[in-house]
């Protein structure tokens, strides 16, 4: 396959490159059951790539670690024979697919639930702290008692810069004391283990409805618990506020982010209870 053998292995050239994203080509190996090694980069073997992080990540994050990947692949196009396509398939097309997010209900049951473990209360404490701020997870995982400022929790995103502040809910506050006490502040999993764990914690706690939604270019069924992932704190977040009736711009400010646009994505439950007058207009028409 290869025509000169280059200085550097794949996993050298990636981790020279992008030297924080090691989990990248851990989840091709994940895919794969082989190393990332020059010559296990096989069309099949990269799809099988993509559509692994497509089951257990964002779409957005899907795109941009393809990028990274096709980009250490194309330095290295004028030494290695790279199979024909190769770019196609790390150029992922954006796929509409539909999103969950858990309800008030559903985030009491999460706080009930008594964690078995040092890493899912770990997680458990990580993923609530998403739901009731609307924080990143790069933002959520690094939240202290430093944070609350007053009645709010305030911090500034490591992603946009921008600030935010948060109404503090008394959860908010405990589970920041909880991880105080715990040495959980500050500390980190891989995006697999940590939505493995979430997942877990939420089948034990009895979030397992029958769903069916279209994810990746095809209709998916299963249990709710099976939908979840840390990027479904932030999707609660936005979409029970805007059942209860928040403005959009709130919501927007209140999430950290740029335009309302960028809020919309986020809101995943359709449209909410129609004001009585907007139902009479149907209801008129017998």
């Amino acid at each position: 396959m290869r025509t000169k053998k280059p200085k550097k292995e794949l996993n050298e050239a990636f981790a020279e490159k992008y030297p924080k994203y090691a989990k990248i080509l851990g989840m091709f190996e994940a895919a794969n059951h082989c190393p990332a090694t020059w010559e296990n980069v096989t069309k099949a073997n990269l799809a099988a790539f993509v559509e692994h992080m497509r089951g257990r990540l964002a779409n957005t994050s899907v795109k941009t670690y393809c990028a990274m990947v096709k980009s250490v692949l194309n330095l290295y196009s004028d030494v290695m024979e790279l199979p024909k396509g190769y770019e196609a398939i790390l150029s992922p097309k954006s796929d509409v697919s539909q999103q969950t997010w858990l309800t008030d209900k559903e985030i009491t049951k999460l706080m009930e639930y008594e964690p078995k473990n040092g890493l899912e209360r770990l997680v458990k404490n990580q993923f609530l702290l998403g739901a009731l701020t609307g924080a990143r997870h790069s933002d959520y995982v690094n939240f202290s008692e430093k944070n609350i400022i007053g009645g709010s929790l305030v911090y500034v995103s490591q992603k946009t810069h921008i600030k935010s502040e948060i109404p503090l809910a008394p959860a908010v506050r405990r589970i920041l004391e909880e991880n105080e006490r715990n040495g959980l502040s500050g500390k980190t999993v891989s995006d697999p283990t940590f939505n493995a764990a979430l997942r877990g914690i939420c089948r034990a706690a009895g979030i397992n409805e029958e769903m069916k939604l279209y994810q990746a270019g095809e209709m998916c069924e299963g249990q709710k618990w099976q939908f979840i992932s840390s990027h479904t704190a932030r999707r609660s977040f936005a979409t029970n506020l805007y059942l209860r009736g928040a403005d959009m711009c709130s919501i927007t400010m209140l999430m950290g982010h740029a335009n309302t646009n960028m809020t919309e994505k986020y809101i995943v439950c359709g449209l909410r209870r129609l004001p009585e007058n907007v139902l009479g207009y149907f209801r008129q028409f017998k």
